[in-house]
């Protein structure tokens, strides 16, 4: 490749691309390049190339303001986290103190799966702190974490929302309370407070979560749809986002969206309860081949699965397979699995469906689209949803 001459700006002189300093005049060279037609014609410089030249080096001279104003900020912004982590510090040496022990104790004394962990969660919701009696409020935590691990759940409640007043923009309180309320059933109350965590943190994946979980299971769908949309580009989210978008789009009875959310919850995780919802999203296609296939997953996974039993019954008597319904609904009858929707069929001897069994209760008034059908399924989800949290 052919490299192009520099023309000295002082001199005019010619110069190689590789040169820094021009030959001539010693000049330090700007990477300004003439165009060929010019390259002949030294006595005449034209004026746009001297103003070309004034812009380079005006926009050189701002960037470096910028920059010098950039590099100014960033240490203030040190500064002030560092002063923010010393504080920090002195917080979580004060709960160890009035909590009586470190916080490897601490753990020990919170019923969980992960003790360090929920220590840690302590640490920070004490660390977030930011208003007078520090010792109130650790005092307030601590207590209700006792309560809490003793199921005394009314009492612990009342001791997490006295500590969120003296913290009300503590995130962490506020998520950290959210999530008990959410796994002790009591969603209209994990709501406000995660609402309010939302409006100090509307960034926060843990959080918009939650509250599209919340907003599916009222049935507000774009919400949901808006809240679940970051979550759903989370490894550990994903699977639940899917498995709740596949609900949803059966709501509004769109189908193929349906089934390819609960297909992609399928492949991440294949669970006989996945497998099952495919097999009824193909049922209200009156894809009976397909469904009778997902149904014989589901039960491949988990031979205890009455409705998945009951719903091939009820093909097979559209179908007037009489032998191989009174078989299913023999294995029905026999496995009576607690809680299954198929319970209220089986006592009326009724396989006459148009929809599939989970998706009967969105036909009822303010229903609770994940929570309010299926025992198994509402299990089912937050199991998913505590391994998220995991």
């Amino acid at each position: 490749m052919e490299r192009p001459d520099v023309y000295c700006q002082n001199c005019r002189s010619q110069n190689s691309l590789r040169d820094t300093h021009c030959r001539n005049c010693g000049t330090r060279l700007l990477l300004v390049v003439f165009p060929q037609s010019l390259q002949y014609d030294t006595n005449h410089v034209p004026s746009f190339y001297e103003d070309h030249l004034l812009e380079r080096v005006s926009l050189l001279e701002l960037r470096l303001v910028q920059l010098s104003e950039s590099l100014r900020i960033a240490m203030e912004i040190i500064r002030e986290q560092g002063k923010i982590v010393k504080e920090n510090q002195q917080q979580v040496r004060l709960l160890n103190k009035n909590s009586g022990g470190q916080s490897n104790k601490k753990a020990a004394e919170i019923k969980s799966d992960a003790p360090l962990k929920l220590a840690q969660t302590i640490e920070n919701i004490v660390a977030e702190h930011d208003s007078p009696n520090v010792g109130l409020f650790t005092k307030l935590l601590t207590e209700g974490l006792k309560l809490l691990d003793k199921n005394e759940e009314k009492e612990s409640f009342r001791m997490l929302e006295r500590a969120a007043m003296l913290s009300p923009r503590n995130v962490s309180l506020l998520l950290f309370t959210a999530k008990t309320y959410f796994f002790a059933d009591k969603f209209s109350d994990a709501k406000k407070y995660l609402e309010k965590a939302f409006d100090l943190a509307p960034e926060n994946t843990d959080i918009l979560f939650l509250l599209g979980v919340i907003y599916a299971d009222e049935g507000d769908t774009e919400k949901a749809r808006l809240f679940l949309s970051i979550p759903a580009n989370d490894e550990k989210t994903s699977p639940v986002v899917n498995f709740i978008w596949g609900i949803l789009a059966a709501f509004e009875e769109n189908w193929t969206e349906s089934l390819a959310a609960f297909k992609v919850a399928a492949e991440q995780n294949d669970f006989a309860e996945l497998q099952y919802l495919i097999a009824c999203a193909y049922f209200d296609q009156k894809d009976f081949v397909s469904a009778l296939r997902h149904f014989q997953k589901a039960i491949s996974l988990d031979r205890k699965y009455s409705d998945a039993w009951f719903m091939q019954a009820v093909i097979y008597h559209l179908q007037t397979d009489e032998m191989r319904e009174k078989n299913m609904m023999q294995n029905a009858l026999e496995l009576k699995e607690a809680g299954a929707q198929c319970a209220e069929f089986l006592r009326k001897n009724n396989l006459v469906l148009e929809t599939a069994l989970p998706f009967q209760l969105f036909k009822k008034k303010n229903a609770r689209l994940l929570t309010g059908g299926a025992l198994r399924l509402a299990r089912f989800l937050k199991t998913e949803i505590v391994k998220a949290f995991e």
